[in-house]
């Protein structure tokens, strides 16, 4: 009987985190923890992939070049990191900058570790 239980929570763990996988933007943001997807401000958003680059802020260039790039984020780029992608987060944010360098940190993780490995950093963080 135990077992059971053990392969319903195992595969109950697996549905949650192919859910969050797809929460896992390309820039590096993870739309789990983003207040306009919770709810917790208002327009609500229903994540980065599901509106292809046009959020209602207007237009990810980051997704854009993405999407120009043929990769499934900044992280497995040649290029990364560049100068576009350092220079991508909100400037009237006081953390802005540094928080383009953190997620430049994620993706490399990323890139070198998986998705799910990189779900297990964020939710230690």
């Amino acid at each position: 009987m135990d077992n059971i239980f053990i392969r319903l929570e195992v595969e109950a763990t697996s549905i949650c985190m192919a859910d969050e996988v797809g929460l896992l933007c390309g820039c590096g943001e993870f739309c789990g923890s983003c207040a306009y997807y919770t709810g917790e401000k208002q327009p609500l958003c229903p994540g980065c992939a599901s509106h292809k680059g046009r959020p209602f802020w207007g237009v990810c260039k980051i997704y854009d070049c993405i999407a120009e790039h043929g990769v499934e984020h900044c992280g497995k780029c040649e290029e990364f990191p560049c100068d576009s992608f350092i220079d991508h987060y909100e400037e009237s944010a006081p953390e802005g900058q540094r928080n383009a360098v953190f997620r430049a940190g994620l993706l490399a993780y990323r890139a070198r570790h998986g998705d799910v490995k990189t779900l297990e950093l964020l939710r230690k963080l």
